[in-house]
């Protein structure tokens, strides 16, 4: 075997070589045209649809951030007039507690200086009896003896009566 049939086996012809990569370029082009493209659509379209998802996600993420932080701020307003609800029924409570405690007292002292008033009137009424039925007493008591002879015995008996009669009374 001589060099040139070596050389010939390892370096190929150049009109083998331009074929050969006229070949692979029609190959690639073919495979680009039918392969790459819609690969490569398929991917971008998937990809947008990704995005599109992605978009919609973080949208729905800040409205419902949104949405909590409304929420939120409503609920503290809840709660400020629930607790501003609940101080103002705290203070009525107490005002009405002190009213009628203070209704109370008045009428207590009214029920009491209406019974002391009473009580001063039915003992001045009594004291008035008591006066008169003395007085009445004494008269008969002095008409009694001034009508009859007074004499030692006579005085006793007329005491004595005097007495009888007055603790009947």
């Amino acid at each position: 075997m001589q060099i040139v049939d070596i050389l010939n086996q390892l370096v190929p012809n150049v009109w083998t070589v331009i074929t050969q990569l006229c070949a692979s370029a029609v190959l690639f082009f073919v495979l680009y045209k039918l392969g790459y493209k819609p690969v490569r659509k398929i991917l971008d379209t998937r990809s947008e649809y990704e995005q599109n998802k992605l978009a919609q996600a973080d949208a729905l993420k800040e409205e419902n951030e949104a949405l909590k932080k409304q929420l939120e701020e409503e609920l503290a307003k809840a709660d400020a007039a629930a607790r501003e609800t609940i101080e103002k029924a705290r203070t009525e409570g107490r005002q009405l507690k002190e009213n009628l405690i203070s209704e109370g007292r008045e009428r207590k002292e009214k029920l009491l200086a209406d019974a002391k008033a009473d009580i001063d009137l039915q003992r001045s009424r009594m004291l008035d009896e008591v006066q008169q039925e003395i007085v009445d007493a004494t008269i008969s008591a002095t008409e009694k003896l001034l009508s009859e002879k007074i004499d030692e015995t006579t005085d006793i008996r007329i005491i004595d009566d005097f007495i009888k009669e007055v603790t009947k009374k």
